[in-house]
């Protein structure tokens, strides 16, 4: 169970990383500036300001794990049990928005 929580986790670290790397090429490719590198390292840092302040929201009602709302409850019916099954083991969204926040911090400090 150990191991599959922390495979789980660290799937979810790098598709959350992935995401903003993405995320911060197209901010640095609409950006006009003499160097892409640095355009690329200003929108990480940019990304990585606004995954700290996402992260405040990890623990709303609306991100809790496992909940479902009653429009997708109606349009899926046989997959509402396996929807609301809760891990006994599971990393908090706010978790996951720091820790991404604080890959990107490095990456930007790397590039700089």
């Amino acid at each position: 169970m150990l191991v599959s929580a922390l495979v789980g986790f660290l799937v979810r670290l790098a598709a959350g990383i992935a995401l903003a790397l993405v995320l911060a090429l197209l901010i640095a490719l609409v950006r006009e500036d003499g160097s892409f590198t640095e355009s690329f390292r200003v929108a990480v840092l940019v990304v990585g300001c606004l995954m700290l302040l996402v992260a405040g929201a990890g623990h709303s009602p609306g991100m809790s794990t496992g909940s479902i709302g009653a429009g997708v409850a109606g349009r899926f019916p046989r997959l509402m049990p396996y929807m609301t099954r809760q891990s006994t083991m599971h990393v908090s969204p706010t978790a996951l928005f720091v820790l991404t926040a604080f890959v990107l911090f490095a990456i930007g400090l790397l590039l700089g």
